[in-house]
């Protein structure tokens, strides 16, 4: 799963097919989203 760096819309995609792009827009820039949560570490 990726978001779309132009409209923020979020797309299956495929690894193996040639010329992603989005199908919203046609952008062809992807960012992997992350979780909004974060993690706390005790560091003892």
């Amino acid at each position: 799963m990726y978001k779309c760096i132009i409209c923020g819309s979020i797309e299956e995609l495929a690894v193996d097919r040639p010329g992603i792009s989005c199908r919203s827009c046609g952008s062809r820039i992807f960012a992997k989203p992350r979780r909004s949560g974060h993690k706390v570490i005790d560091a003892n």
